[in-house]
C-alpha cells in the first residue's frame, strides 16, 4: 500500500488496495446491478469509506441528492485512503453541485474550509506555495458556492474563429500523419481550437472508435451543443459513459462521477439518464 498524509488525529493514512471479492461486486454495480450494493454490507467493518463512496456514487446519479451529500461529508477526512486525487475532486464537485440543488451550501462550505484547514495543518508548506493540489481544488469549490463559477468553463464562451482552418491546412500545419491514431487525435483538438464546429464534429465522427480521452468526448459536446443538435450531444456522452473511463482510478467510481467536472454534460446527462 502507498502511504498517504497524517490523518486529523495525527495517524498515518494510508490508501486502501481492494480485494478482488470487493472489485467484482463494484463492477456489478457499473455494469447495473443495483441488487448488488447489499452485497457492500459484508464489508462495512473492513472498508466503510469505500462503501459509502459507492453509495454516494449511485445516489448522485439517481438525484438522491441529500443521501449523497450526507454520504460525501462523512467521507471528507478519508481521501487519501484512495490513490489518485481525482477521486476526491469528483465527488467533491458532485457534492457542490447537489448542495445547491437542495440548499445545503453552507453545510459543504464549511466541510470545505475544515479540509482546506486539515491540509494546512499536515502539509503547511505546500499549501502555503500552492502546490498543494486539493487545498487549491477547495478553494476553487468554495468559489464556486460562493459565486456560482463553475471550475471549468471551456463550453460556456466557445466561439470558433472567424476565419477556420481547414483539415487539410490543420494536417499540413501540424505534419501530421492521417494514418497514425495519436494524430488523428491532434487533429480533433486542432480542428476543435482552430477549425469550424461543422469539421470538428464531422471529423469526430469518423474516429470516435478509437480509445478517446475525455477532452475529445467534452470537445465533441461543445460543437454539437453550439450547432444545436441535443440529440447528438446526448449520443456523444452515452459513449463517453459506456467508454468507462472513469474507472481507470478506482473500482469505487461505480458511476461517471468525471462527469461532474464538466458543466456541459454535467447538465445535459439530467435530460437522459447515461
Amino acid at each position: 500500500m502507498i502511504t498517504g498524509i497524517f490523518s486529523r488525529k495525527g495517524k498515518i493514512m494510508e490508501a486502501i488496495k481492494l480485494p478482488k471479492k470487493y472489485r467484482d461486486i463494484c463492477e456489478e454495480i457499473k455494469n447495473g446491478s443495483y441488487e448488488s450494493l447489499a452485497k457492500l454490507d459484508a464489508f462495512e467493518e473492513k472498508f466503510p469509506h469505500q462503501n459509502l463512496a459507492v453509495r454516494a456514487g449511485a445516489e448522485f446519479f439517481d438525484r438522491k441528492y441529500e443521501e449523497a451529500v450526507s454520504h460525501t461529508l462523512l467521507l471528507m477526512p478519508f481521501w487519501d485512503e484512495w490513490y489518485y486525487s481525482n477521486v476526491a475532486n469528483e465527488y467533491m464537485m458532485a457534492m457542490c453541485f447537489a448542495a445547491k440543488k437542495i440548499g445545503r451550501e453552507a453545510e459543504v462550505s464549511l466541510a470545505l474550509q475544515e479540509e482546506q484547514s486539515r491540509l494546512m495543518e499536515v502539509e503547511e508548506e505546500k499549501c502555503l506555495k500552492g502546490s498543494c493540489q486539493r487545498y487549491n481544488y477547495c478553494e476553487i469549490l468554495l468559489n464556486y458556492m460562493q459565486q456560482d463559477i463553475l471550475p471549468k468553463s471551456r463550453s460556456k464562451n466557445y466561439q470558433p474563429p472567424k476565419v477556420p482552418k481547414t483539415a487539410s491546412e490543420l494536417i499540413a500545419e501540424g505534419k501530421l500523419n492521417p494514418e497514425k491514431d495519436f494524430d488523428k487525435m491532434k487533429l480533433l483538438n486542432l480542428l476543435f481550437m482552430k477549425g469550424s464546429p461543422e469539421d470538428t464534429v464531422d471529423y469526430y465522427e469518423r474516429i470516435k472508435d478509437l480509445n478517446l480521452g475525455e477532452l475529445y468526448y467534452e470537445q465533441a459536446c461543445i460543437c454539437y451543443r453550439y450547432l444545436g443538435q441535443k440529440d447528438k450531444v446526448l449520443e456523444v456522452i452515452e459513449r463517453w459513459a459506456k467508454s468507462k473511463l472513469w474507472d481507470v482510478a478506482s473500482p469505487t467510481q461505480v458511476r461517471p462521477m468525471s462527469f461532474f467536472m464538466y458543466p456541459l454534460c454535467m447538465n445535459i446527462w439530467r435530460m437522459k439518464r447515461v
